[in-house]
């Protein structure tokens, strides 16, 4: 449970985070995936698989704003449309693709 002090900080935290946020995405030629936030610039990162690829945006996103460790769960979670993550699962893509995440209200209720 946090104290009302971490609460006001959490959502001091939270309002950083933009609804959506645009993303590069490709595979490499190794299979795996690659992305560039380029919501944030200099913001890139690289996973094995789409669904790996999605939390290591996440985790991107969550360290180019130095979010603390013990309020990582209440922090916003980017999620692709299903349309990107159909795209990227079902295809062998080379080139790269753009998308937007919008943010998910998972923890939306936590943090009133």
């Amino acid at each position: 449970m946090l104290t009302k002090s971490e609460q006001i900080k959490v959502k001091k935290l939270r309002n950083k985070f933009p609804q959506t946020i645009q993303a590069h995405i490709g595979r490499s030629k190794d299979g795996g995936f690659w992305a560039e936030i380029v919501t944030f610039h200099g913001c890139v990162t690289q996973a094995e698989s789409f669904s790996e690829l999605i939390d290591m945006i996440n985790d991107a996103v969550r360290t180019y704003f130095g979010i603390p460790k013990k309020y990582l769960a209440y922090m916003p979670t980017y999620i692709p449309s299903l349309k990107a993550a159909q795209y990227f699962d079902a295809f062998p893509i080379q080139q790269k693709a753009e998308i937007k995440m919008r943010t998910s209200a998972v923890h939306e209720k936590a943090v009133r």
